[in-house]
């Protein structure tokens, strides 16, 4: 059974689950940057077990959720036969990804979905020069690993289907298919410029005809609310937080899931949505997003950071589309996107 060292930021659920799963099939080591974030719920981060292997680094906080240690040289040398880099942009996992290369030791680099490294910058030039530097490639999404090749050649890219679900959970979900819905719109994520939770806010004025429910801003949703002058709107309402099975139940009842972002990775809500057959409308910012409707449904996707391209794309969502058939094509779609898939592509991607 191989060792394998995954080292990664913080702890959050959908990673224990997946992690747990990973752990049966190989000696599994989790090495976190942080035991601690200074920005999620403690609740919502322990509602997780864990039954692999934890170390800690706590070096120097920096952030939210990354650290700097020396000490992660004595976890990246020689004692494993499989390194994972899961945040490659953290100054630690760079500072990782350096001197596995100065020694010429193979590892892995994992990307949550699309990376984001088109545009001509410093940052992105940057960028490209840290991802070039692994051996080997684990990616969200067919189409992230699509353009992950343009940027790093011919190396051994694996793309996985990224999810925070169980095959079991799946088939459950595909039999709660809602075909009326409450005429309100669900946006679920953390208070952050990326999010886009104030683009969204923009479209809640330009509709006043639709409610918007905002779920998932924990300790900043006082901010949001001032900030976006919330306290104004009779349409709009701020949920802090909302335990698995609570959230769940928004999805089954919700005209739709918006995902305004202005550029993440992937964005699990898109796939938790999904399992239900939420109709979803999001922008080109979300990997998970393109990853699920650029091929059958690119008119539900709008540009990132503009709410007359949302308003636009959620009225084609009211007016265009079959929503039966765009509810069985997401659950259909998201049967791939499952734990035990990922692990088995992992596993495969280590031999």
């Amino acid at each position: 059974m191989k060792k394998v060292l995954y080292i990664s930021n913080i702890q959050v659920p959908y990673r224990v689950r997946f992690f747990n799963e990973l752990s049966k099939h190989c000696d599994l080591t989790v090495l976190y940057e942080r035991s601690m974030s200074g920005n999620r719920n403690n609740e919502w981060v322990n509602s997780e077990k864990y039954n692999y292997k934890q170390v800690f680094l706590d070096g120097i906080k920096i952030g939210n959720e990354s650290s700097f240690s020396l000490s992660i040289l004595k976890h990246i040398f020689g004692k494993y036969d499989v390194v994972i880099l899961g945040c490659y942009s953290t100054p630690v996992q760079m500072f990782a990804n350096f001197m596995l290369r100065i020694i010429k030791n193979p590892f892995f680099i994992n990307f949550d979905g699309e990376v984001f490294a088109d545009k001509v910058s410093l940052k992105t030039t940057l960028k490209r020069m840290v991802l070039k530097g692994a051996s080997y490639y684990l990616i969200a999404g067919e189409k992230s690993a699509s353009n992950l090749k343009r940027i790093v050649g011919e190396k051994d890219v694996t793309a996985y289907y990224f999810s925070s679900l169980s095959k079991s959970e799946l088939k459950e979900h595909s039999m709660h298919v809602q075909v009326k819905r409450k005429e309100y719109v669900l946006v679920v994520g953390q208070y952050f410029d990326y999010k886009g939770l104030d683009i969204a806010v923009k479209v809640a004025r330009k509709m006043p005809y639709l409610n918007f429910k905002f779920v998932g801003m924990g300790k900043r949703s006082d901010l949001f609310v001032k900030e976006n002058n919330i306290d104004d709107f009779d349409d709009i309402e701020v949920i802090p937080f909302l335990q698995k099975k609570e959230l769940e139940e928004e999805y089954k009842k919700c005209k739709c899931l918006l995902l305004p972002t202005r550029q993440e990775c992937w964005g699990l809500v898109i796939n938790e949505a999904a399992s239900f057959g939420t109709p979803i409308v999001s922008t080109w910012g979300s990997g998970a997003a393109v990853e699920f409707l650029a091929d059958n449904y690119p008119m539900l996707l709008a540009k990132p950071g503009n709410e007359d391209s949302i308003v636009e794309a959620l009225k084609h969502l009211e007016n265009d589309i079959d929503i039966l058939e765009y509810s069985k094509y997401l659950i259909e779609k998201s049967k791939k996107y499952n734990i035990e898939n990922n692990v088995k592509l992992h596993i495969e991607a280590f031999k």
